[in-house]
This record gives structure tokens, C-alpha cells and sequence, in this order.
């Protein structure tokens, strides 16, 4: 007797609806889907019992005639693809006829149309995926699809469900997804009869509000892209009103909201060294890519895609993301300091008009004033004075800032390494050269430290055993001492560092230990000069941790410090 049998279709279409409809808002999805690749404009979602009780989609769409109605509910009927190379570039949101089918396997479903201009619209009503019937309809143009009892022949699929307020607010995420897609659509989402969101037809920039609220969206810079053929737009989350927990990631390949591993390592590689450890970027990414060159075929809800050249897709996503992030702009991106009782030190350095420390030595040897002019991402900076030996205070145009004398040193010295590497190293020799034992760990990396350490402008020489010769030092480092520059070095290949690019871990870590610190006293011209560097450098906002260099107090926050509106 054969073990090998033919499952029974209806154990077949129970199969194939599990794959595609998870929960609730895989429903949605899916319903929302086909009413937009209807042509809608209009889109109502109604809701009861956080999906499992009903879901009706309706649409004001092109609606389908009686015949197209029946076949809609039939598995592998679509009217989006005709032959197998239309696979090859997909312009839908569905094309493998499986969605109302297997919706229907696992429901009782009502699908109510009319196109434009009929006399009478049609209902089907399907139990389970069986007992099919149709009939004639009273029904506004448009399209109508009523959902009840989800899961009703899988009880064990409702097990697995989350709780009833996560299921709903899964519904309501996925049309919020879509509605970021769609601007030019209204979207409305009643649940239990009270309607619960609400998005007018809008422009781009108006949805971007609408969805994530109007602060952040104005916290949210515009990006643009484009690179052979692949144009990238949307926006993204400027540093300082990054947030902790989960990256909240709106990804999109021609219009279709994705799940992106690609996508997700390019944007974070663009918020390198500008986010702080523990905060989390939010980004609404809108990719659009010749459909031949983009496989959304691999995923039977269709959320991830292939694309044929992954390299160039992550470039131009990477520096669009960075572009938008350092572009010329106003010191209001500054963090401001909340409106509240003037610090008193604050009120020390500018009442007292107090001078600056003086310098017994210059412990900022690396700060002399560069050549380079500034990129015009900072207004002019007029430094008064020093406050508990860490932070400088200087006039605005509009207002006063506090500058990290630390962070800001560290960006200048991490920008003007990587420069002088780029250049080939720019190096300083010494006058004679420096013998360094190394520990057997620091051995462990040296072939990892020593292609890495040369582009910098270390000139390093075996010397036998576990010794090297230190014959020159990066030229922005010059006061250092070599032995314990070179140790220090080395301990950043030593530490778990998030990366492997070994130059960008090396010049973070020389630049970290040797940039000016808490505590040292800086002369006026040493302030000065190191605002000029920071104002020459490509992110003068945030230092490589992604810690702010600077706060910004505004001129009406100092007003009403001072009662003067």
C-alpha cells in the first residue's frame, strides 16, 4: 500500500493559509492590499473583538462584475499576472492569488462588489472555504470584504494569539504602514463601533505627521538618494530626538511595506558613530528600484524581498541616511536646554563676566587653530568662558551654547585622523625612536593593528621578541607619549567594539584617550581655536559615542529665565 497519498484539498488549503494568514492583522494587510491595487481612495477598516470576531475592509475601488467575483475566492485566480516572466517584474501589492482564498479557508467571509456604473452589485459567501454562493447585491461601488470568526477550523492558531489589545494595536501598525505608502488615501479604523484613527488624503510630508505625530515628524530630517537607476527618499530621526527600545523602522521597496536584514544594517550603518548606545533611530525609507531587479517572491506573505545587487542597494541606503543626517543646518538641532531655574554656575560665568582659567602648560597641544574653514553647519561662536573645567560657553546668534570641551575634542581629533589616513597618514617622527613591550594579547593583533596603525601614521618596526620600535606617531597626536599612544591602541582591538572596520576602532580609541578632559583648563585662545576645529569638522553635533558636543539655550528660553515675555 502507498505511503504517499494526496492530502484532501481542504487540509491543503488549511496548509496553505497558515502560511499566509498569521493573525488578524495579516488579514488586514492583505485586504488592504488588494483594495489599493483596486484603485482606491477611500479605505475603511472596521473591527470587533481585536480582529478574531470580525474584520470588514471596504473600499470605494473598481469593484469586480459578477463572474470575477466568484473566481476572486478560487486559489491561484489573480487578474495581476498572466504569464510566468510577469513574476519577473511584479508593479502590485498582490499577484499570487492566494490571499482571499486562504482568508477564506479559515473564516467565514462575505465579498460584496460592485464596479462603477453597474445596476446591481454581488455577494459571495463562503463558510471555510466551502459552500460557495452568490448572489445579487444592493452595494455602493467599491468593494466590501466581511471577515468573521477568524480561525474558526483552526482553534489551535487562535491559541497562539496575543493578548486582545496587542492584536488590535498590530491591526492598527500595519494600517499605518500602509498609509505611509499611500498619502494620496484615506484611511479610517473604527473598532467596537468608535473610531480609533483617521487619516485624510495628504501629501507625504502631512502623512509623516499624521502617523507619527507632528513633533517628531518636524524632529525628522528629509533623505534622498540615488545612485544607477535606484532612488531612495523618506526621512529619518536626527540623532538628539533618537529614542530607546526597538528601532522603529518603516521600510518600503516600490510601495510595498518589507522586512529588510539589508535595509535595516544600511541605516544603521548611517547613524554610525551619531546615536548613542542604547537609543534607537526611527526612519520611514521609501526605496524604488527597477521591479526586474527586486524578487518579492520568497515570502508567501510577501514581506521580505531579494535584490539582484545587494552592494549598491546598501550604499545608496547607507549615504542617503548619513547625507540627511549631516546636512547644513540650523544650531536648533542642538539639544535645548529645558526651560528651567538658570544653572548657577551659569549665572556665575555670566554675571561675573570671570576669565578664563589660565593654562599652567598647554594641556591641549593638538588644538591649534586649523586651516580648514567651517563647513557652515555652525553659526559663529564667540567663546566667554570655561565652566567647572569641562564645559565652554560661548554667544550664538540667537541664543548661548554649552560645549563638551571633551566630546568636541574627540570629534575633531577622530575627523582630522581619518582625514589624515584617507591622504595616505600624515606622521610625526620622533626624535629617537621608542622601544614598547607588548603583552601577549596585544601580540595576538598585531596583524590585524599594524595595516591599520601605518594608514593612521604610526611607523612601527619589529624589534625582536615581543618589542616594537615606535619611529613615528600620528601628527595629530604629536604631544602624546608614544608608549602608552601605542598601548592604548591596541587595547581598542582588545575590547568588543560594535564594527570591524579596524582604522574607524583605532582612531575612536586614540582619539578618546587623548582628547582634552574634564578638568583641564583651557586658555581663550584654546577655546577659540578648538570651535574653530569644530566648526570644520563633518558632525560638529555629536561626538563618535553619539553623545551630544553641545546644548543650545535659545534667546526666548533666556528671556523668560528673565521674565521678559
Amino acid at each position: 500500500m502507498s505511503r504517499i497519498r494526496i492530502l484532501d484539498p481542504r487540509v491543503a488549503d488549511r496548509i496553505a493559509a497558515g502560511e499566509v494568514v498569521e493573525r488578524p492583522a495579516s488579514v488586514v494587510k492583505e485586504l488592504i492590499e488588494n483594495s489599493l491595487d483596486a484603485g482606491a481612495r477611500a479605505i475603511t477598516v472596521e473591527i470587533e473583538a481585536s480582529g478574531s470576531g470580525l474584520i470588514r475592509v471596504s473600499d470605494d475601488g473598481m469593484g469586480m462584475d459578477p463572474d470575477d467575483a466568484v473566481l476572486a475566492l478560487r486559489r491561484f485566480a489573480t487578474s495581476k499576472i498572466g504569464a510566468a516572466e510577469d513574476l519577473e517584474r511584479i508593479a502590485t501589492y498582490g499577484f499570487r492569488g492566494e490571499a482571499l482564498p486562504s482568508i477564506a479557508a479559515v473564516s467565514r467571509l462575505t465579498l460584496t462588489t460592485r464596479p462603477p456604473g453597474a445596476e446591481a452589485g454581488t455577494r459571495v459567501e463562503s463558510e471555510g472555504g466551502a459552500s460557495l454562493r452568490a448572489s445579487a447585491a444592493g452595494t455602493a461601488p467599491g468593494t466590501v470584504v466581511a471577515v468573521e470568526s477568524l480561525f474558526l477550523n483552526t482553534p489551535a492558531r487562535r491559541k497562539f494569539l496575543k493578548s486582545p489589545a496587542r492584536e488590535f494595536a498590530l491591526i492598527v501598525e500595519t494600517v499605518q504602514r500602509l498609509a505611509l505608502a499611500a498619502p494620496a488615501v484615506s484611511f479610517r479604523v473604527r473598532h467596537a463601533q468608535r473610531e480609533t484613527a483617521a487619516y485624510a488624503a495628504a501629501d507625504p510630508q502631512e502623512r509623516l505627521a499624521q502617523i507619527l505625530g507632528r513633533d517628531l515628524a518636524g524632529a525628522m530630517a528629509p533623505l534622498r538618494g540615488e545612485a544607477r537607476g535606484v532612488t531612495v527618499t523618506g526621512w529619518t530621526v536626527r540623532p538628539e530626538r533618537a529614542r530607546p527600545g526597538r528601532p522603529a523602522e518603516y521600510l518600503y521597496v516600490n510601495r510595498r511595506p518589507i522586512q529588510s536584514r539589508l535595509l535595516s544594517r544600511a541605516v544603521h550603518q548611517g547613524y554610525a558613530e551619531l546615536l548613542p548606545v542604547g537609543l534607537a533611530p526611527v526612519v520611514v525609507l521609501m526605496l524604488d528600484v527597477d521591479a526586474a531587479e527586486v524578487d518579492v517572491n520568497i515570502h508567501p506573505r510577501k514581506q521580505e524581498v531579494r535584490f539582484s545587487d545587494e552592494h549598491r542597494i546598501f550604499g545608496v541606503v547607507q549615504r542617503a541616511v548619513r547625507e540627511a543626517l549631516l546636512a547644513p543646518g540650523s544650531i536648533r538641532h542642538v539639544p535645548e536646554l529645558p526651560t528651567a531655574a538658570l544653572p548657577d554656575a551659569l549665572v556665575a560665568a555670566v554675571a561675573e563676566q570671570t576669565p578664563p582659567y589660565a593654562a599652567a602648560g598647554s594641556v591641549a597641544p593638538s588644538l591649534a587653530p586649523a586651516a580648514a574653514q567651517g563647513t557652515g553647519r555652525l553659526p559663529t561662536l564667540r567663546p566667554l568662558g570655561q565652566i567647572l573645567r569641562t564645559y565652554l560657553l560661548a554667544e550664538a546668534p540667537d541664543g548661548l551654547v554649552l560645549i563638551d570641551q571633551h566630546a568636541a575634542h574627540e570629534r575633531i581629533l577622530y575627523e582630522r585622523l581619518l582625514g589624515d589616513a584617507a591622504r595616505g597618514g600624515t606622521s610625526q617622527t620622533l626624535t629617537a625612536p621608542v622601544p614598547v613591550d607588548l603583552s601577549a594579547e596585544e601580540r595576538g593583533v598585531l596583524d590585524e593593528f599594524l595595516p591599520a596603525s601605518e594608514r593612521l601614521g604610526f611607523a612601527l618596526q619589529p624589534f625582536g621578541g615581543s618589542t616594537l620600535l615606535v619611529r613615528a606617531i600620528p601628527a595629530a597626536l604629536r604631544a602624546q607619549p608614544p608608549d602608552r599612544l601605542l598601548h592604548r591602541a591596541l587595547a581598542a582591538l582588545l575590547e568588543p567594539r560594535n564594527g570591524n572596520d579596524a582604522l574607524a576602532r583605532l582612531a575612536i580609541a586614540t582619539a578618546c584617550h587623548t582628547a582634552v578632559r574634564a578638568g583641564d583648563a583651557l586658555t581663550f585662545e584654546e577655546m577659540t581655536a578648538l570651535l574653530s576645529d569644530l566648526a570644520a569638522t563633518e558632525d560638529p553635533f555629536t561626538c563618535f559615542h553619539g553623545r551630544p558636543t553641545m546644548v543650545w539655550v535659545s534667546r526666548p528660553t533666556l528671556e523668560r529665565w528673565f521674565l521678559r515675555r
